[in-house]
């Protein structure tokens, strides 16, 4: 059933004349229905947002029935675009292939080429992982789904191995975006002083099963340990993207966005107490600062910013 907080969007957005927001709401209660195990009223509601015909919602997973799905997934209620990263170019246009590839996938595929889907994101936490399978799965109209690795792994043997098998049945036959976070967990490298005959038979079955596919899915996997994952691994992903700390010319694009009312606010000066921070940091940093502002009716100044970092 959808909560309070929904239906009060529902009507501001319909209010607001913010057709995206009224449909990723209206998704987000199909898929809560879905879980809930009425089938029949998230199809329903699902099919009203198909009549819409909105490009940004052209491909609509199917209802979440399946068990697997309350048990490995933890849907992603997030709405991020392309503008809202702030990475080095190379990046972003990895990030906007990925996009473009699978809108003209059927174009591809009748020149026997497929589109990227298994892509690989490393890098220091707080660079943008998370939010780039946001913007991949808003830009695309699919919903995003953080797999549960931890929830992968038994202490019985053989039965990881099954749980994986589940969780890739389950993403050919639902289409989304899949984020397998903290993958280094599943990638360890074969042959590891510490590793054991079982993580070499899980590494290998997942080997398997990402080789299979899923014609309709996209399959992300982050770490922040490069370093640990197996090289076999890097020739099953279609892509890989690096992530890094911003640098001062990113953190001032960064800052003059979120600062943009502020004229007395020196961005090339403030800019510098962000060094060595992730964007991850630098938005904590940036939200507190201004929650403060406008709880308290105060100036934002280089030393309130000094102050909550």
């Amino acid at each position: 059933m959808a909560n309070a907080d929904q239906i009060l969007t529902l009507i501001r957005s319909h209010i607001d004349k913010d057709e995206n927001l009224f449909l990723k709401i209206a998704l987000q209660i199909s898929a809560v229905e879905a879980k809930a195990g009425h089938a029949v009223l998230a199809r329903s509601i699902q099919d009203l947002v198909n009549q819409k015909k909105t490009p940004r919602f052209a491909t609509l997973p199917k209802p979440l029935t399946q068990a697997v799905s309350s048990e490995f997934f933890i849907p992603i209620y997030e709405s991020s675009t392309l503008s809202d990263l702030i990475l080095e170019p190379s990046s972003l246009e990895q990030i906007e292939r990925v996009i473009v590839e699978f809108k003209r996938r059927i174009q591809l595929r009748q020149h026997n080429l497929d589109n990227r889907k298994r892509i690989l994101l490393y890098g220091p936490s707080g660079t943008g992982k998370t939010m780039t399978a946001s913007v991949i799965a808003s830009e695309i109209g699919l919903n995003l789904y953080l797999v549960r690795t931890e929830k992968l792994f038994t202490k019985f043997m053989g039965e990881t191995s099954q749980n994986l098998a589940q969780v890739f049945d389950f993403i050919a036959n639902v289409p989304a975006i899949y984020l397998f976070d903290e993958f280094d967990t599943l990638g360890t490298q074969r042959g590891n002083e510490n590793e054991v005959g079982e993580q070499r038979r899980i590494l290998n079955t997942f080997l398997q099963l990402l080789d299979r596919g899923a014609e309709e899915s996209i399959v992300l996997a982050a770490t922040n340990n490069i370093d640990a994952i197996d090289k076999a691994l890097f020739r099953r992903f279609d892509d890989v993207i690096k992530y890094q700390l911003p640098t001062l010319v990113e953190i001032k694009k960064y800052l003059k966005e979120r600062f943009c009312r502020y004229k007395k606010l020196s961005i090339p000066k403030i800019a510098k107490l962000f060094a060595d921070m992730s964007f991850g940091e630098i938005k904590i940093v940036c939200s507190e600062v201004l929650k403060e502002s406008i709880l308290y009716d105060v100036e934002i100044t280089e030393e309130s910013i000094k102050k909550v970092i």
